[in-house]
Order: C-alpha cells, then sequence, then structure tokens
C-alpha cells in the first residue's frame, strides 16, 4: 500500500492524499489521479516524486517511466529535513511527508533514477545473488568445523585446508568416524579413498589414522546424532558451492557485454572481482561530467585577509608536485648548507610577557638557562 497527492508549482494541492495498492490496479488510479490534476491546472510539465524505500519503491518507477512519466527519486534524509524545516520533525505522517516531498520538488529536489542495460542488470543481479551464497557458505563452513570437533576431533590439522582437500572432504562424507578409519588402517583408508576418484598419499593418510587412534570420542547416541547432523550440513555446503558456480558462470557470460569486462586484460583480475567492481560503478557514462584525470584543479588553500597566499611545501602555483630526485636542489656537504631556522626573522627569541618562560634545573638544583642559538647556527651573547 502507497500514499500520494497532485500539487501544482505553488504548493497547493489539487488532489488530496489518497492511497492506492502497488499493483496495475493502483497504478491505474495514480495515473487517473495525475491526469485530473494536469486537466485542472493545464499543466505542461508533470513530474512524478518518489520516495526512496530500499528495493519497494523500483517496481513503481519502472512502470512510471513505462508509462511515459518523467521521474525524480527523493532522498528519505531530504524529505525528514523539509519536514524539520516545517517544524515537524518528531511528527511523521504519510500526509506530512506528502507535504513535504511537494515542497521539495517545487525546489527542484530529487534525481533522476539510475537507469542500467540489460548487460549491467543482470550482472548486478547474479553479482548479489553471488555475495549472499558466499556469506551463508562462510557461516555454514564454520559451523561445520565446530560440529567437526566433536564428532571426528583432530581431523580438520591433518589438512591445511579441510574444506578444500578433496581427500578431506571425502573423509568428512563418507567415513566421519574414527573407529571406521582405525579399522581400515592405512592402506584400507587409501583404498576407500580411491575408489571415490580421489589419491591420499600414505604419509596423509597415516596422519588421518594418528588423529582417529588418539581422538576424544563422545558418548555414543549424542556423537550419531551429530554425525546426522553433520552429514545434513554437507549436503547443504555443497549446494551452496554449486550456487556459486553457477552464479560465477553467469558472470562470466554477462561480462564481455559490460564496461567491465576489459578489465580482465589486467595482470590478476579474473572475472569475479571484474564483475564485483563493474557492479560497484554501474554505469560509467553517469560520470561523464567529471573532469579526465589530470586535469583537476588544484585545491586552494586560504589564509588570512592580507596575508600572503601560501602554497603546500614543495609546491609552486601552476607547477605539479614531482617525485623525480634529479629536480631536487642538491646539497653539497652538511657544513656548506646550514639548516635554516624555521621561525621567522621577525619573530623575538624569547617570548613575549604573556608567556611564561621557565629554565630547566641543572644538577646542583639551581636554575640554569641556555641562550637559544641564534639563525646562524652560533649562540647569541648574553
Amino acid at each position: 500500500m502507497a500514499m500520494a497527492l497532485v500539487a501544482d508549482h505553488y504548493g497547493e494541492v489539487v488532489v488530496a492524499p489518497f492511497e492506492f495498492e502497488l499493483t496495475e490496479t493502483g497504478f491505474s488510479s495514480l495515473a487517473a489521479a495525475v491526469a485530473r490534476g494536469d486537466t485542472l491546472r493545464l499543466a505542461q510539465i508533470v513530474r512524478v516524486g518518489v520516495e526512496s524505500a530500499g528495493h519497494y519503491h523500483r517496481t513503481l518507477v519502472s512502470r512510471l517511466r513505462v508509462g511515459g512519466f518523467e521521474v525524480v527519486e527523493l532522498n528519505p534524509a531530504a524529505v525528514k529535513e523539509a519536514r524539520s524545516q516545517q517544524l515537524l520533525r518528531r511528527l511523521k505522517s504519510d500526509a506530512r511527508d506528502l507535504g513535504a516531498m511537494a515542497e521539495l520538488m517545487i525546489r527542484g529536489g530529487g534525481r533522476s533514477p539510475a537507469v542500467r542495460s540489460d548487460a549491467l542488470a543482470t550482472q548486478a543481479a547474479w553479482v548479489a545473488h553471488r555475495r549472499r551464497k558466499v556469506a551463508c557458505r562462510v557461516a555454514l563452513a564454520n559451523q561445520v568445523i565446530g560440529q567437526l570437533d566433536l564428532v571426528f576431533p583432530g581431523l580438520d590439522g591433518c589438512f591445511a585446508d579441510l574444506l578444500g582437500a578433496k581427500a578431506g572432504r571425502v573423509i568428512m562424507v563418507e567415513i566421519c568416524d574414527p573407529d571406521r578409519v582405525r579399522r581400515l588402517g592405512v592402506t584400507g583408508l587409501r583404498r576407500f579413498v580411491g575408489r571415490r576418484g580421489v589419491a591420499l598419499s600414505t604419509p596423509k593418510a597415516a596422519q588421518v589414522l594418528e588423529a582417529a587412534r588418539v581422538a576424544l570420542r563422545l558418548s555414543g547416541a549424542e556423537r550419531v546424532a551429530l554425525g546426522q547432523v553433520l552429514a545434513a550440513d554437507l549436503s547443504l555446503l555443497a549446494k551452496l558451492e554449486a550456487e556459486i558456480t553457477a552464479a560465477e558462470a553467469a558472470l562470466s557470460a554477462v561480462l564481455a557485454d559490460t564496461p567491465a569486462g576489459i578489465l580482465t586484460t589486467l595482470p590478476g583480475v579474473a572475472v569475479v572481482w571484474a564483475s564485483n567492481y563493474g557492479s560497484a560503478i554501474g554505469d560509467p557514462t553517469r560520470f561523464a561530467e567529471s573532469a579526465p584525470p589530470g586535469q583537476q584543479e588544484m585545491p586552494h588553500h586560504r589564509s588570512q585577509p592580507g596575508s600572503p597566499r601560501r602554497c603546500p611545501a614543495g609546491l609552486r602555483p601552476g607547477a605539479a608536485p614531482s617525485r623525480d630526485r634529479r629536480s631536487r636542489p642538491s646539497c653539497r656537504s652538511r657544513s656548506a648548507t646550514r639548516p635554516r631556522d624555521p621561525r621567522p626573522q621577525h619573530a623575538p627569541l624569547c617570548p613575549g610577557p604573556s608567556a611564561r618562560c621557565r629554565a630547566p634545573r641543572g644538577r646542583s638544583g639551581a636554575r640554569s638557562a641556555r641562550a637559544p642559538p641564534s639563525p646562524g647556527g652560533r649562540a647569541v651573547p648574553r
């Protein structure tokens, strides 16, 4: 359910607030109300503003664009700020929000909704799908490792990546029981894993057998129940990995039709990284007004009125910074080029009357004072 009103450019309400459903029937009611307001005011421009609401507003925006309406999206924070300007920040209702939205549109607020090509929309959908499945896989993998520590303690330490090792996955799925592994022995374990099309070396089989021999086991009933739960989680983990593989295949098929396809020509950039980057950027043509690289304006450093304009260290007005060591002035020796005093020449050597100057104490407890160095590097006589 949604709510709308129709107002003119002066803020006068033409059609009072009304509710409509987010269906084709509700859209027909909205279009009829807009047409009625257009007839009453003889409007030359009709603009429809929709407040962003996660994903709920996207179908309405798409239907309005297909219907030929000019649509702008309004940020909920901007709507709240407009409502606060009417001293109604804490009084929230749909009618007050509609009034604030009308005021924003009168002032020219809102932005055009993002329009993506079919390839970009498909890429964004598969990237989001894969991201959700990867997050589920990470959480489920942690749960699997935790349950394995109760069913077969020590098996995780036999492999650097237990879930990524084919032999480790076969042992977890087929014979995740220390007693069975002990009965098989090294030769039997290698033969059992080999029948599943996976090779297992003799040292690794001996390591697994030793872990099964020293494993602390739970009671029979609890261990059987946890083994069944572990098997179910492993089956779900395999399905998630299959969906992730399918998502990556779909991304590989659509990547060539998107602007991010050129990223795969860079060393070390594969389909997943390029697809994630392209989905985050979206349509690059929306940045057409930005200056090309190397033509950005240098930042202006403000100074006090009447003082000379300062530039960053190492920069001159109109000059670009350089990292070439050959462009720096050469220093022949430390004695030939003395360091300059960073203080201005007209600054006093001691603080003024308003500051407190405290001399350090000597070894005997008496106060001793040392004259500060002069700009030339020599001590100033008292």
